[in-house]
């Protein structure tokens, strides 16, 4: 693992940058608005409350895709970014204005085009990440022409730059910490958000930045799986499952699921889902190559027993960086809902992918969820988080 002390943080923001601009050069697209936070982030190497302004549309910037980003922050915070990016000026917002937030937007449309102006590209196509109702009205009214700018984060982001590679090293380590201490307190009688608190702390307390969901869940909470933390209270023989989703150091992504036993002695039907997540995970994690396409991938992977299909998990594969990135791999027979469609890419070297299964047969009183974290290397997969799964359910 890595010392922090090793890792060259304005050589990170520079590398995510350049990998950034590189793409929007790809795609045609002159400049990027961005509003998501993740992507403000990999653009400048600032974040600021990312969970309020996730859900507030508070803070933006403009990248072109020559030139310095100029980011746009939340007016109280204008000093935090002033620390590492050298153009903030204050943020329009107009999400709270009720009936004045058509004007607000207006106004921000018009500051938009103003700075677009400034930077020559005024007459150019903005490529947007996202905005809402009053905001792409105000764009269209001032004149602007907008696209979707996710073709070129997508492919910025998908592969991690030597210090991301590295962070990723760094918060591998302290997910193995928050699972050792989370299957630590595991015994009868302790509630369900009680251990996500176990979590919780375990990463705060690493300097993580914080969970994203409260994915921890006993007995027949387990079945079927997204059943977050309650105040059900942990049984002798129940299975206990934990999915980390957390933002450890500098925001990226742990994001690796166990199952444990309460107790000591599982029962056969245990055993046997525990087995069918395993094999699958595994399996997976086997076949990850660089050059491999995700069709290619999706056809190779190991097949759940039919008995387990119906509750299978939405996606086999998904990638992740500063937040849960796309696109995933998906079950190529999957018909349970909208279609699927099979993404046209190839895994590639230091890409980031969870490989993950849940096995929990419907009307069952448990189910198993198992998740590794791999790094995609020139020779295979390699575990970012090493936590072992759990013996007593695979003897």
């Amino acid at each position: 693992m890595p010392n922090l002390s090793e890792i060259d943080f304005g050589q990170l923001r520079a590398g995510r940058l350049a990998r950034l601009q590189t793409m929007l050069k790809r795609h045609d697209f002159p400049v990027a608005l961005l509003y998501n936070t993740a992507n403000i982030r990999y653009a400048t190497g600032v974040d600021v409350m990312a969970v309020w302004t996730a859900g507030t549309f508070a803070r933006y910037c403009l990248v072109p895709a020559e030139g310095a980003p100029i980011l746009f922050e939340y007016k109280g915070s204008i000093h935090v970014s002033q620390k590492v990016v050298r153009d903030v000026r204050p943020a329009y917002t107009w999400q709270y204005g009720g009936t004045a937030a058509r004007d607000k937007a207006r106004d921000w449309a018009r500051s938009i085009r103003s700075t677009l102006r400034e930077l020559g590209l005024e007459r150019e196509r903005l490529a947007v990440d996202k905005l809402d109702a009053a905001g792409f009205l105000a764009l269209h009214e001032e004149g602007i022409a907008i696209t979707d700018v996710g073709p070129a984060t997508v492919d910025a982001r998908e592969v991690k730059t030597p210090e991301e590679v590295a962070l990723f090293a760094i918060n591998g380590g302290i997910g193995d910490a928050m699972l050792a201490e989370f299957e630590a307190a595991i015994r009868p009688g302790i509630r369900e958000y009680e251990l996500l608190a176990v979590l919780s702390d375990a990463l705060l307390r690493r300097h993580g930045e914080g969970l994203y969901t409260r994915l921890v869940a006993s007995g027949t909470n387990t079945n079927p799986w997204l059943t977050e933390a309650h105040d059900k209270v942990v049984m002798p023989g129940d299975l206990v499952g934990v999915d980390t989703d957390a933002n450890g150091y500098e925001g990226y992504v742990i994001d690796v699921s166990r199952t444990f036993l309460c107790g000591t002695t599982p029962s056969p039907e245990q055993k046997e889902a525990y087995r069918v997540a395993y094999d699958c995970v595994n399996g997976m994690f086997d076949l990850v190559r660089p050059g491999m396409t995700f069709e290619e991938f999706a056809g190779k992977a190991p097949r759940l027993p039919s008995a387990y299909a119906a509750q299978r998990y939405p996606t086999m594969v998904h990638q992740a960086g500063l937040e849960d990135e796309g696109p995933g791999i998906p079950y190529p027979d999957d018909d349970r809902g909208p279609r699927r469609i099979m993404p046209e890419r190839e895994l590639k070297e230091n890409m980031v992918l969870c490989l993950e299964c849940y096995a929990g047969k419907p009307g069952a009183p448990f189910g198993v969820k198992l998740e590794d974290q791999v790094l995609v290397t020139a020779d295979g997969a390699r575990l970012i988080c090493t936590y072992p799964y759990d013996a007593k359910l695979l003897d």
